[in-house]
């Protein structure tokens, strides 16, 4: 009887033990896909199609991170994933790459940085470098911390003074900060780390190749359609001169590399688009951070291109690039400092040494720079106006079209500083300044005694089309010498969360630089509070005509000359002037106040405003703008966002009578799918309408005259959409159509574009990481347009006998673009 319990109870512990090893034994036998080779997974009960298909997607595409990935690969059915799921596992692979691990923690935001180009592509630069090796937050100066994105004065003082006395050692201790708000942790929180980055490591960087063929303004292809001849009956313009109809792409290589956080290096090859065989820009710098000479603290050292910026911009701020309302504030942020510049930045650019030194509480700025500017000449050879010309057109060409040499024509050598006592984290006083030295004097078109005259750039017979306003051009910079001095004054306050700022500047105009009573002067006053779910912003601006500083960056709604006589290409000697107001980098003279405000009701409800009123000062015309959004979230996947704006020009003043109304709606609505896929719909409506303009037809008048084509109002409507779907988190599809008639402006994949047609215009963009170390980007865009007809309607106001109509070329057109990046990283 025990031998037969002994024999049953050693039954039941063996089939337990069978029981109990069979669930590892099949853990044993599963095939772990992300570390199999091709042939363990040939063994797989699959054909080898379908082992190829997962042995590719893990070596080209991406790891599997679940094992129902296999169940989307091509060729499988739902038969054989059912078949060899037994048989496989998962098994996650760390990145043991710190840097690549954070780039793919915020590919889906660096994927967008990379699309950036234009006014702040130097700080994107930047901000991706720092979020692949972020600052620690616990040792960055207040500079290192004031300039991350986004970041407004009063969250960085905040931070910094946590910092001074308490160890953020993660993320929710950096989202406690007292004073910090929930904007300010979120626009900081990708950029910081809470330690020391490693002390080892190899160099680090990137590659960027880019090219394209798209004219992002359409004023810019309408001067240089404009015909040069018309009064001799040959049609004649720089377009045809050109080749543009077959004009080659732009395009742009870009190196950059780091060693650590203590050297940076960058080097930019660019060819503008339509040019010639000849680089338009080549730049190189090198930057040494961090280094100490005894009491002297050496922030930054750079050798070769730089940007450079301080105050409010009225001094100095160096980009080809004029941005309305650039306050300095959320995505208008203004860097503080040098920086190592490789962006497209040409006729701005400063290529010399520059250096940032901390001793004490002071800090200065000093800058050097040698390099030779494209300028618009006077008959006599003296230098008018700095131009950015789009193509840039070799001097021998300009001669032949019978203009003078515009293309590096004016070398300027340039010495500046800014010196800031520091009172506090986010609070100092500043002085600042800079010389530039010439080739050549400058001189205004006209001048008041005699010496020279507007007919050399005006048209003999449009003389008389000359208005108040074309005053802002002919009153500019004429030098003493062969110089141009800017000097300025600029302070902030900051008060828990409260910021207080300003700067003032001037430009000597008699060659005194201690008489400052008679030089023209600029201001800009701004305050600034930030609140958990509010944020107010109020910022004052006043510009003197003749406060003429190439590198005046100053808030503004309009650029320079923007409604003087050099917008009408027609009435000039020739178009290819009109570029030096369609390209205009430096603010128009104004006086006003502008009012932003954005607060978040709830978390389904944020409403934003902005007010303007302003005084243009060349002929007293006033101005207001009211903008309105609203951003409604009822359900996490559905977002709608309405955008309302009011703008005009009074006719109260007697010099500039002109008035226009201007109302713009536009509602977009975003349906967000899964996997971060989207749907979004626009629909846009604008209106301007103005008084009758005899500027641009004749008047009704017993002279015979006969207005039959004018312009009272113009229309301006949109309908579209776009689907974005990701194939993967790499892997992104998107295409829009969308149908306009009248003006339009438009981000299409980050490019900011701007048409005036009536077109059927489609894209489709493609982008995706291939590697972990290689991306590509894809647009091509189709606008199917009637496009412009260039026949100047004035010919016709007389109602020629047998011509009762202006007759144009009315066919449809198709105009393809593209856009082609590649990114590699090491």
């Amino acid at each position: 009887m025990k031998r037969l319990r002994a024999m049953g109870f050693a039954a039941i512990l063996v089939g337990f033990g069978l029981m109990a090893g069979t669930p590892c034994a099949r853990a044993e036998e599963q095939l772990d896909l992300n570390q199999a080779s091709f042939e363990e997974i040939m063994k797989l009960p699959i054909s080898i199609e379908d082992a190829r298909a997962i042995w590719e997607h893990r070596e080209y595409i991406s790891y599997f991170n679940s094992v129902y990935e296999i169940r989307a690969l091509p060729g499988f059915t739902q038969e054989e994933f059912d078949k060899i799921k037994p048989l496989v596992k998962i098994v996650s692979v760390p990145v043991d790459d710190e840097e690549l691990r954070r780039a793919n923690e915020i590919y889906y935001r660096i994927r967008n940085w990379e699309a950036e180009e234009g006014a702040s592509e130097a700080l994107v630069d930047y901000w991706i470098d720092l979020a692949k090796d972020p600052v620690n937050i616990n040792s960055a100066s207040y500079w290192d911390i004031a300039n991350l994105q986004q970041l407004s004065p009063p969250d960085a003082a905040a931070i910094y003074n946590y910092t001074r006395r308490n160890q953020i050692e993660r993320r929710t201790q950096l989202r406690n900060v007292p004073g910090l708000t929930y904007w300010g942790y979120y626009n900081a929180r990708n950029f910081v780390r809470y330690d020391e980055p490693p002390a080892t490591g190899g160099p680090r960087g990137s590659y960027q190749y880019r090219v394209y063929n798209t004219f992002v303004l359409f004023d810019v292809e309408e001067i240089l359609r404009e015909d040069r001849n018309l009064a001799d009956g040959a049609y004649d313009s720089w377009w045809d001169r050109l080749g543009l109809d077959y004009m080659g792409p732009a395009y742009q290589h870009k190196v950059r590399t780091r060693w650590r956080q203590d050297i940076r290096a960058g080097a930019l090859v660019y060819h503008g688009l339509g040019g010639g065989d000849d680089i338009d820009a080549f730049k190189l710098h090198v930057e040494i951070k961090n280094r100490q000479l005894g009491p002297l603290h050496f922030d930054s050292i750079i050798l070769g291109s730089y940007q450079v910026g301080f105050g409010q911009g009225l001094v100095m701020q160096n980009t080809d690039y004029f941005k309305s309302r650039n306050s300095g504030f959320g995505w208008d942020k203004r860097y503080i400092g040098i920086l190592g510049d490789i962006s497209p930045t040409q006729e701005y650019q400063l290529a010399g040494i520059a250096t940032e030194i901390d001793v004490g509480p002071t800090r200065t700025i000093l800058f050097y720079s040698d390099d030779w500017k494209d300028a618009v000449l006077n008959p006599d050879g003296s230098a008018n106006q700095y131009i950015i010309m789009t193509p840039r057109i070799d001097n021998s060409t300009l001669e032949a079209g019978g203009l003078r040499p515009m293309r590096d024509v004016l070398h300027e050598q340039l010495y500046g500083a800014n010196f800031k006592y520091i009172f506090g984290p986010g609070t100092w006083v500043g002085l600042s300044g800079y010389e530039a030295r010439y080739n050549k004097y400058f001189k205004a078109a006209y001048d008041p005694d005699g010496a020279s005259d507007v007919t050399w750039i005006v048209d003999d017979d449009n003389e008389d089309n000359l208005a108040a306003i074309d005053s802002e051009y002919f009153s500019t910079y004429t030098s003493p010498g062969k110089f141009r001095r800017v000097y300025g004054l600029e302070y902030q306050w900051v008060h828990e969360n409260f910021s207080f700022a300003g700067e003032y500047a001037g430009l000597d105009a008699d060659g005194d630089l201690f008489k400052f009573k008679d030089d023209p002067k600029a201001l800009v006053l701004n305050g600034y509070a930030s609140y958990s779910n509010l944020t107010l912003l109020a910022l004052y601006r006043d510009y003197d005509v003749e406060f003429d500083n190439p590198y005046n960056r100053g808030f503004a709604e309009y650029r320079r000359f923007k409604g003087t006589i050099l917008e009408d290409p027609y009435y000039l000697t020739d178009p290819l002037y009109s570029l030096m107001s369609v390209h205009s980098a430096t603010p128009q003279a104004e006086r006003g106040l502008y009012l932003n405000s954005r607060f978040r009701v709830s978390h389904k409800m944020t409403p934003s405003i902005e007010f303007d009123v302003w005084e243009r000062k060349a002929d007293g015309a006033d101005y207001g703008r009211v903008l309105l959004r609203l951003r409604y979230q009822p359900i996490y996947n559905i977002v709608m966002n309405l955008r309302q704006k009011w703008q005009g020009r009074l006719g109260t003043d007697w010099l500039t009578p002109m008035s226009y109304e201007q109302v713009e709606t536009r509602f977009r609505l975003e349906y967000r799918l899964s996997k971060f896929d989207e749907v979004e719909f626009l629909l846009a409506r604008s209106w301007i309408k103005w008084p009758p303009r005899p500027r641009l037809s004749d008047n009704v008048e017993a002279d015979g005259g006969h207005p039959e084509i004018g312009l009272a109002a113009m229309p301006s409507y949109a309908i579209g959409g776009a689907v974005t779907h990701n194939f993967n988190e790499f892997l992104r599809v998107t295409a829009s159509l969308i149908y306009y008639d009248g003006f339009l402006w438009i981000f299409e994949d980050g490019q900011f574009t701007v048409r005036d047609s009536k077109s059927l215009r489609y894209w489709i963009a493609i982008s995706d990481r291939i590697s972990d170390h290689l991306a590509i980007r894809f647009r091509w865009t189709n606008d199917h347009a009637n496009p412009l007809t260039y026949v100047d309607a004035r010919e016709y106001n007389e109602n020629p006998t047998g011509n009762p109509e202006p007759d144009g070329w009315y066919v449809r057109d198709d105009i393809n673009t593209f856009r082609l990046q590649l990114d590699y990283s090491w």
